[in-house]
């Protein structure tokens, strides 16, 4: 009976079994068949049970982008600056949830199938969607509408003033640290967000200066400095070189950093303080705006050579100067020459620049460590070739007469040489480096000549031919007055004799007259002698006349 009552009850339960195993496979069939997903099964707050893959997909894109359109507030400093999620790249992190919950009770066997099922219609299942933001539109953001409330950090100042220093101390600014801020974003979308407005506080910090009143402390001592005349320069030129002094004076350059000559002097124009004054040119000196200021560039030059500072970019006059030796100058042309140097100390380099007298100064002050009691340096120039300038260059000017010459520039001799820098420790010397070459061209002098003599001669000869048949035209005049003269005279010698006939007539007759008659005088003597005196008087006009018109 017993045995009875197992077996029954054995063959009840595979009954049993077999049963919920058909309406089991009945359920798993019917869902497969379907191709929908099954109920119960949630994206974050979406329900996706009953909708295919694709409906599931656009109810998901319509959710995203809802909680997209939620209000976004960043804190800066205090200050609210709003938009929206949409703006700073809000987007949902990559998964593959539509993907799982269209497979769910579709794969595997029959009873891991069912299971699966069972589990949903239990307890719904919830895929939680991960959020994040655009990196990039974050960081457009923040620059675009906070950078405004950031305040920017103001640098310690050093100025000198009646032979001292003056320190105004540094101020402290804010910043925001965009990476960090980009994180926070992140983590509070991740962090249980309630998928409403977000607000987060910015991370902001103090920005430090660059340069502080601790390190320009430090300048103290005079590193080098160095001064050139000019007084023969011109006005124009003497403002220049003032105007350049001016424009260099006060820089501080701090450790490691580059100072360019040029950088601190252009643009060479009016605006900027300049005049029209002297300058080399293609071998030739012409005016040139901000001429002359090659100068201050060489006397700083040399006052960094005695700091010992690291020159970078150095290069020489086309021809030679005067205001220094061979190799000791420092030319400089917009975009073409320029004076550098690298503050190569541990503490800021501060330049100090003015003009006295017509004197051009340069100190270079920054903090001691070379050994000044008993190491020295000294610079030598040597000249290594001398180049005799070539014949002199004429421009002939057919404007003007022969007579004309004009030096336009002297010539230039050349000069290849070569700065030598000796270091001395307790009076002996320890080393010797070259420091440059340099190499100067020789230039002949350029001349202007006037070129007008054959013309001039011309002139002259048509003068003189002119002046020719004027004597020629006095001389027959004095022939004609001559002839005249001649016909005067033999009428007087005619005259003469008739009055003498007469004379000699009456003398016959006086001579039968008593002796005691006086006889009458006669004039021929004196008139002879009158017309003489008047002839000569005529002859000495004509000769003066002549002499005049030469």
């Amino acid at each position: 009976m017993k045995r009875k009552t197992k077996i029954f009850a054995t063959t009840l339960v595979c009954m049993l079994v077999c049963i919920v195993l058909a309406l089991a496979g009945m359920k798993v069939y019917a869902d497969g068949k379907s191709g929908t997903i099954p109920n119960g099964v949630y994206v974050d707050t979406v329900s996706l049970g009953g909708k295919t893959a694709e409906e599931a997909r656009e109810l998901v894109d319509e959710y995203v982008n809802s909680l997209a359109n939620k209000k976004f507030t960043l804190v800066v400093d205090g200050h609210n600056v709003k938009t929206t999620l949409e703006e700073i790249g809000f987007s949902c992190v990559e998964n593959n949830y539509i993907e799982e919950a269209s497979n769910l009770g579709k794969t595997g066997n029959l009873i891991k199938r069912y299971k699966e099922l069972k589990d949903i219609e239990n307890k719904t299942l919830v895929y939680n969607l991960e959020f994040t933001v655009d990196d990039a539109k974050v960081t457009s953001f923040i620059e675009s509408k906070c950078k405004k409330y950031e305040v920017d950090p103001v640098d310690a100042i050093l100025t000198r003033k009646n032979g001292a220093f003056e320190i105004k101390a540094e101020v402290l600014g804010r910043t925001i640290h965009i990476d960090d801020t980009i994180e926070k974003i992140k983590a509070t979308l991740s962090d249980h967000w309630d998928h409403e407005a977000v607000k987060v506080v910015a991370v902001s910090a103090d920005a430090e200066p660059d340069v502080t009143k601790e390190q320009l402390e430090k300048v103290k001592d005079v590193l080098g400095e160095y001064s050139t005349t000019y007084a023969s320069s011109s006005a124009n030129r003497a403002a220049n070189l003032d105007n350049a002094a001016k424009l260099i004076n006060g820089t501080v350059i701090m450790p490691g950093e580059e100072f360019s000559t040029s950088g601190a002097l252009t643009p060479f124009t009016t605006d900027n303080g300049y005049q029209q004054a002297g300058a080399y040119l293609n071998g030739k000196v012409v005016d040139s705006i901000g001429g002359g200021v090659c100068q201050a560039a060489t006397t700083l030059y040399n006052a960094l050579l005695k700091a010992e500072l690291e020159i970078t970019e150095r290069y020489n006059h086309s021809m030679i100067v005067s205001y220094v030796q061979p190799s000791m100058d420092a030319a400089i042309s917009d975009g073409y020459k320029d004076l550098k140097f690298k503050n190569n100390t541990d503490a800021p380099v501060y330049i100090e620049g003015y003009t006295v007298g017509r004197t051009i100064y340069f100190k270079i002050y920054g903090e001691e460590t070379r050994d000044t009691a008993n190491r020295t340096v000294k610079y030598v120039s040597e000249t290594t070739q001398t180049i005799q300038p070539g014949p002199e260059k004429v421009t002939k000017d057919p404007t003007k007469p022969t007579s004309y010459r004009v030096v336009e520039q002297a010539a230039h001799v050349g000069y290849k040489a070569r700065l030598w820098k000796y270091v001395y420790v307790n009076g002996k010397e320890e080393s010797k480096e070259q420091v440059n070459f340099s190499s100067y061209a020789a230039e002949p002098a350029y001349v202007i000549v006037g070129t007008m003599e054959e013309k001039k001669e011309e002139d002259d000869k048509d003068k003189d031919k002119d002046k020719d048949k004027d004597k020629d035209k006095d001389k027959d005049k004095d022939k004609d007055k001559d002839k005249d003269k001649d016909k005067d005279k033999d009428k007087d010698k005619d005259k003469d004799k008739e009055e003498s006939d007469k004379d000699k007539d009456k003398d016959k007759t006086d001579s039968a007259k008593p002796a005691n008659t006086k006889p009458s005088k006669k004039p021929a003597s004196s008139d002879t002698s009158s017309e003489k005196d008047t002839t000569t008087s005529k002859d000495t006009t004509a000769d003066l006349k002549d002499q005049t018109a030469n």
